[in-house]
């Protein structure tokens, strides 16, 4: 049978976006329960996850992801319900079921929708099962059994047709009464009919009525139709609840209600909103608070649940109007660009009022004019810098689309080559223009690889090396003011600097004596050298040579730098900076003149503004060289860098105005003709119209309609012999 979906439907792709986001932390959570078991919070967050998806699978009939989830979601309820025992094997098994959902959410994005589970696919639920019954849980068959019927009964009930939901009655009433029994004897936390008719009081108060109500609220309606109102009266006692807690209980206890009340607005604002099983995951957490205020002389009596109150009689909160708000939207990217070169243009109106502030002034005839003049310029200004930061970052997404595809792709390479790895992710909230996302891809999937492949050794090598048997893998993103970072660590063997060196003479690299008196760090960056690996073998992962060239390649297109570090046997960490760059940019800057022409100088870049005489410019080996400050720097003429006039016209003056510069390249001392002011300044890329012009790195706009270029000040400087930076 053909699944038949429609992949351009915008519902679904935000489903498949929502889900791929809230499986990326499937894996942690998960392993975070594994080693406290008590962190009850953990592992209901991955049964509401997966739960959401296998109910939102079938709503878009994607009968195999559903199939898959739901498998996976007993697995995952039993655990929650305490009657599986999570064990390390079990734990790995359910991480690469999730990357198997991931996957399977791929294929769909992708317009690649299966029809049917694939062998490997089976082979990972047979796994899962077979470790459950070793563990000491897992199903009965008869509990299986129910479990399908369960199943089937909310299919026929889906359906909607009289004869499907007559059976699907029968099919429920049969797994109720199949199943009473058991219930009875495995409930060990109060369900909310229990608490109906107890006596709670918190700090020597008084609270049964509102504990009631609280209870009411979570009863399941008699006739399965939960509707907003119900959801609305949820929100509104919850929220009564939190505040008798803050004001008479512990903080404690206020935040787990605050947490009941943020996982109850998750499952109301999803697509199949609430259904019983979700409403007990919340409800067991305010069970938790209720319990701590029952008198211990008073047990909790159970009492029979009464009659749900009609819906007219539980209006609609300002709560639960929120949180059906709460949605959120597609943009355009195109869109954006439009509306972030409209608020660019904001910065050009700007400069245009100082402009005519300026005229004014001359004229020395309205002084009270440019006075106010000068104060709407000040609050315009701010006011389109504001708006601009915003507006830039909507272009932002966080790196956590980035980074979560490599836990499941170091998974599947470990286990394709016999490993096992460990990966944990930091900084997945970091946020930077989406363009440099999909330029950072490419170079760390290819690191991720060799890590897998050449970094991190087999199990039985480790243990030999007196290290865990499971390796790991920390990737890590931050951004700087102009950089964003992303870090890759491993606490695999390490690079050797004597295998690289010996490697290097084999394949004749470079002359033996200068391998030999390179220091190891230097030997270590052999790595990069295209066709260099030292692999002994080429495997499907890596081996051909071609991968850390390509990463150091790609970096570089982008005017970013890779380095690396490594001690054997303790691991290897590589660092890569990447500058952070948009199509249109607002930077500060120093405006200075340059014969007839006006030119801007980053902000970032200029370390000093000066007078130099000639007397003091000195040439070295045919460059003019000057010390400031001690230290000795290349002089560089704008005029002569810019092509404005003959090389050497600046030994004519006998004074210049200079600008100290300096950049990861090095320093320079610009000579300039005059120093006009700071100006802050709307920068477009020209990188598209003129590609080999490395010396411009965009073009401003001024008052008056006027154009400025604004130097690539590490460029000039790469361009010059090495200097000491100052």
């Amino acid at each position: 049978m053909t699944t038949t979906v429609n992949p351009n439907d915008e519902l679904l792709l935000a489903f498949i976006d929502e889900s791929l986001h809230s499986i990326h932390g499937l894996a942690d959570q998960i392993t975070a329960y594994l080693h406290n078991p008590a962190n009850s919070d953990s592992i209901n967050g991955v049964f509401r996850t997966v739960h959401s998806i296998k109910g939102n699978a079938g709503f878009f009939g994607l009968s195999v992801i559903k199939k898959f989830a739901h498998s996976v979601e007993n697995t995952l309820d039993d655990i929650r319900n305490q009657k599986l025992a999570l064990t390390e094997e079990l734990n790995r098994a359910l991480i690469d079921s999730f990357d198997r959902i991931n996957g399977l959410l791929q294929q769909v994005e992708q317009n690649e929708i299966p029809d049917e589970l694939s062998s490997e696919e089976v082979s990972l639920l047979e796994r899962i099962a077979d470790l459950s019954h070793e563990a000491g849980g897992g199903c009965s068959s008869e509990e299986a059994l129910l479990r399908e019927l369960h199943g089937l009964a909310q299919e026929m009930n889906a359906a909607g047709f009289p004869e499907s939901l007559r059976w699907s009655e029968k099919l429920s009433q049969l797994i109720g009464n199949s199943a009473e029994d058991a219930k009875s004897e495995e409930a060990s936390a109060i369900e909310p009919k229990d608490v109906l008719t107890g006596r709670f009081e918190i700090d020597g108060e008084d609270v049964s009525g509102l504990v009631h109500q609280v209870a009411e609220a979570f009863l399941w309606p008699a006739d399965s139709a939960w509707n907003d109102q119900r959801s609305a009266m949820v929100l509104d006692r919850l929220a009564d609840f939190s505040m008798i807690c803050r004001l008479r209980g512990s903080k404690n206890d206020q935040e787990k209600i605050e947490a009941a009340v943020k996982d109850f607005k998750v499952i109301y604002e999803s697509p199949i909103g609430v259904d019983e099983g979700l409403l007990s995951v919340v409800w067991a957490n305010v069970a938790v608070v209720i319990e701590r205020f029952h008198p211990e002389e008073s047990p909790v009596e159970v009492a029979t649940a009464p009659k749900p109150p009609e819906p007219e009689t539980a209006p609609e909160t300002p709560a639960a109007q929120q949180a059906k708000r709460a949605r959120s939207i597609r943009v355009n990217e195109n869109h954006l660009d439009r509306f972030l070169d409209d608020v660019s243009a904001l910065f050009i109106t700007c400069e245009r009022l100082k402009d005519v502030q300026c005229r004014m002034a001359i004229s020395g005839t309205i002084g009270e004019l440019v006075e106010e003049l000068r104060q709407i310029n000040v609050t315009f200004s701010t006011q389109a810098n504001e708006l601009q930061k915003s507006v830039v970052s909507l272009r932002k997404v966080p790196v956590r689309g980035l980074l979560s595809k490599f836990p499941p792709m170091a998974r599947k390479l470990s286990n394709d080559l016999g490993k096992q790895i460990d990966v944990h992710l930091e900084g997945e909230e970091v946020e930077v223009d989406k363009s440099l996302i999909e330029d950072l891809d490419s170079p760390l999937t290819h690191m991720i690889r060799n890590v897998a492949d050449h970094a991190i050794e087999t199990p039985q090598e480790r243990i030999e090396r007196g290290v865990a048997e499971t390796g790991n893998l920390w990737i890590k993103a931050e951004t700087t003011r102009t950089h964003v970072v992303i870090t890759i660590r491993d606490d695999g063997r390490g690079i050797d600097a004597k295998r690289i060196r010996q490697k290097a003479i084999d394949k004749k690299i470079m002359p033996v004596e200068q391998l030999q008196a390179m220091p190891d760090t230097e030997v270590i960056d052999l790595i990069f050298h295209p066709g260099f690996s030292t692999a002994d073998k080429i495997t499907d992962v890596s081996g051909r040579g071609v991968g850390m060239d390509v990463v150091r390649t790609t970096i570089r297109d982008h005017d970013g730098e890779v380095h690396v570090e490594s001690m054997v046997n303790q691991g290897t960490t590589f660092t890569i900076e990447i500058p952070i760059r948009q199509a249109v940019l607002v930077i500060e800057g120093l405006l200075v003149g340059v014969e007839e022409e006006q030119f801007v100088i980053p902000f970032e870049n200029i370390r000093e503004v000066m007078e130099i005489e000639s007397s003091e410019i000195k040439t070295c080996h045919g460059l003019p060289m000057t010390i400031v400050r001690g230290q000795t720097v290349s002089v560089v003429s704008l005029a002569d860098q810019m092509e404005l006039c003959p090389s050497g016209t600046w030994e004519d003056k006998s004074r210049h105005a200079a600008v100290l510069v300096a950049s990861k390249q090095g320093a320079a001392c610009f000579l300039v003709d005059r120093v006009i002011g700071k100006r802050k300044v709307v920068v477009n890329d020209l990188q598209n119209v003129l590609e080999n012009c490395n010396r411009i790195s965009g073009v401003a706009q001024l008052g008056g309609g006027r154009l400025s270029l604004v130097v690539s000040v590490p460029e000039i400087v790469k361009s010059m012999a090495p200097s000491t930076v100052g």
